[in-house]
Formats: structure tokens, sequence, C-alpha cells
């Protein structure tokens, strides 16, 4: 019985470790040659059920179903051996002649194993039963078994020497799938002469641990490193596009809206107003008087001054709506929202500040407000020419008061 619980503890182990693999997890699709390598482990576990059920066929001595498995364990370690040929080609990645020999020696040899057990039913080449229910061996298990070592020789010292000239993150990987190769080839040489011991699946045991070990699992985290560098990435970039988007959107004499942020949010409105849909805003237009008077004779630096200072005049009277500087001492306001529903106070008080400033030699900032009218206007220039007019008449009262 305990030539099976070998095999009964190789399947458990690879259906641990390979869980993620068998079942697809998210990231295990990024490890190389994935499909092949899911194959090559499906194809060992199914040896290592064959492997049980003959080591149970055999302690029991259940001669009419011996014959049968041992068919079938052959076909299953020859399927996994073509699955290891293809994992190795496939995960070479290099256009070989040694990647074409070996995916086809692999299937070759497959080939020539169904070939070998067919005619085996008639003339016992590969193996044979007695009367008593013996296993004895036949020359073409040698050979075949053989031929096996010798692939997995000559892919692992293939593996040794192509590992000197990749990059130095995949040299360990190249070593181990050489290891691999190098376990196998030991192990079935032993198994050649104890054909009655589970070497095979003790070889695909350590072979394949290796393989998830230093293979798989640092594929894994090579993966989780590149999601991490690319969220960091998208992070630095979404930082500095927000950035940008700041700098385009922000006026930067006066910290308030910009002329691009002015431009995207009418041509957004104007987009609500062709689509039908019902809104409520009003346009308030604004210009600083005096700026030449002061620029001339108090200089830029004055003025720049007093630009932003009326632009903190204007952001005081309209806490809730944006606020744009769209012109050298031109500035515009969206009413919106509690600056909407309060327009006409909140527009007395303004024009009573202006008038205020005026007396003070302050400040002088003409302004008009006009609101949409929905069926009548049917873009946001109508409410802003409105505006505009409004405010050069208020602008014309204060020069004329």
């Amino acid at each position: 019985m305990s030539y099976s619980i070998i095999g009964l503890l190789a399947i458990f182990i690879h259906l641990v470790i390979n869980r993620d693999v068998l079942w697809k997890t998210v990231g295990s699709e990024e490890i190389p040659a994935f499909s092949e390598y899911r194959s090559f482990i499906l194809g060992i576990i199914v040896f290592c059920v064959t492997d049980v059920l003959w080591g149970f066929m055999d302690e029991h001595n259940i001669k009419f179903g011996l014959y049968a498995v041992t068919v079938f364990f052959f076909v299953a370690m020859m399927a996994g051996f073509l699955l290891w040929t293809r994992y190795v080609a496939a995960y070479m990645d290099s256009n070989t002649a040694f990647r074409k020999f070996l995916s086809i020696s692999g299937l070759v040899l497959f080939c020539a194993e169904i070939v070998i057990l067919i005619i085996n039913f008639f003339v016992p080449i590969q193996f044979r039963y007695d009367g008593n229910g013996v296993y004895h061996a036949g020359c073409m298990r040698y050979a075949t078994l053989g031929l096996q070592v010798i692939m997995f020789v000559l892919t692992s010292v293939y593996t040794f020497i192509t590992q000197a000239k990749t990059p130095e993150a995949t040299k360990r990987l190249r070593r181990t799938v050489g290891f691999f190769g190098l376990a196998m080839a030991a192990l079935i040489v032993l198994q050649m002469y104890y054909p009655l011991l589970p070497l095979y699946s003790i070889g695909y045991l350590i072979g394949s641990c290796l393989a998830h070990t230093f293979v798989v699992e640092d594929e894994k985290d090579e993966y989780r490193k590149t999601i991490e560098e690319m969220l960091r990435r998208e992070k630095l970039q979404n930082h500095e596009l927000v950035s940008s988007k700041n700098k385009i959107y922000t006026d930067p004499l006066t910290g308030l809206g910009s002329q691009q942020a002015y431009i995207d949010d009418k041509n957004n409105i104007d987009q609500f107003i062709k689509s039908g849909e019902r809104q409520e805003f009003a346009v308030a237009v604004f210009d600083l008087n005096n700026l030449k008077l002061v620029n001339d004779t108090m200089g830029h630096d004055t003025g720049d001054k007093y630009i932003a200072g009326a632009g903190a005049l204007i952001s005081e009277f309209f806490p809730h709506s944006p606020v744009y500087r769209i012109g050298g001492d031109e500035f515009a306001v969206i009413l919106i929202g509690k600056d909407f529903e309060r327009r006409a106070q909140i527009f007395e008080n303004f024009n009573k500040r202006a008038n205020e400033n005026k007396a003070a030699k302050s400040f002088v900032v003409a302004a008009g407000m006009s609101e949409y009218i929905f069926g009548k206007d049917f873009d946001f220039l109508s409410v802003f020419e409105r505006a505009d007019r409004r405010m050069y008449q208020k602008k014309k009262e204060l020069k004329l008061g």
C-alpha cells in the first residue's frame, strides 16, 4: 500500500500548490506559457491517479485489471512527457531548432508508445504478467525510459547553456527548468532498476514543486510588481493631469477660473440648451474701470494688484458660483444655485459697493446681468450679450456720476 500512498500524497500536493493555476485565479494567467503549464500539471495528476490504481491492484493482486491499468500507466507517462516538452518549448519563447526538435520529439515518443502498446497485446515487448500476476518489464520499457532520460538531459543542458544569454531576471527560472530535467532523468534511471517503486511520481513531484516555487511564484511576483508599477505610474499621471488641468483652468493672477475654463463651461451649457433641457442660470459680466490710468501712472505691478483686488471683490459677492477672468480687466460669473436665487439682492448690493468704491477711490467695477430665458435664448452667447450691454450701460453711469 506504500506505493499508492506516495501517489496519493503527490496528487494532494499538486492540487494544493497549483490550485491558482488549475482554477485560473487572478494573475495566474500572466505565468509564461500558462496554458501549457496548466496542461502539464493536469497530465501529472492523471499519471499519479493511474500510478495509485496500479499500486492498489498490484498490492491486492487484482489480475483482471492490472494489464489495463498498466497500459493506461504508460500512456499517461508518455502523455505527461509530451506535455512537459510542449511546456518547455513554449517557455523558451524562441524560434530555435532545438525548440522545434523538442516539440517534435515529444509527439514522436508519445505516438511510438501507443504503437508499442498495441504490439504488446500480441508480443510482450513493453511488459507482461505471468500466471501469478507478477509484473515483468520488456525491452521497450527500458528503451522508452532511456529515450526520456536522454531528452530530459538534453533539455537541461540546453537551458543551462542558453540561460547565460538571457536577462538576469529569467536566469534563475531557466536554471530551475534545467534542474527539473536533471531530477527527472536521475529518478527515471532509478526507475529502470527498481520498477516496483513509484520513482516516476516522486520525480514529477520534486520537479513540479521546483517549477512552482521558482518559476510560477517568481513570475506571479513579477506580475504583481508590474501591476504595482503600472498603478504607481497611473497615479502619477493622474496627478500630473489634474495639476495640468488646474493650471489650464486657473487664472494665475487672480486664482479665479481662467478663460479656458470659461469657454469649456460655456460650451457645456450650450450642449444643455441644444438638448432642450430646461435649466436656470444667469450671466454677470464685469469690467474694471480706470485700469489704463492705474497702469500709466502707478505701473503694471500696481495694475495687477488692482485686477486681483477686483477679482476678490467679485468672488466675495458670488461665493456659490464660478467666477472667471475672461480678459485683461474683464470678468464673468455664471450664477447658479443660491446665487441665482438671490441674484437681484446680490446685484443690488454689488452696485451699491461699486458706488461706494468710486467715492472712496477704490476698485470701481461695472457690472451687468441677464437671465437665461427658456424658449427664447438658443445659446449662451445670447444671454452673455444682454449682460454685456447692461454692463457697458452701468460703466457709462459710473463714469458720468
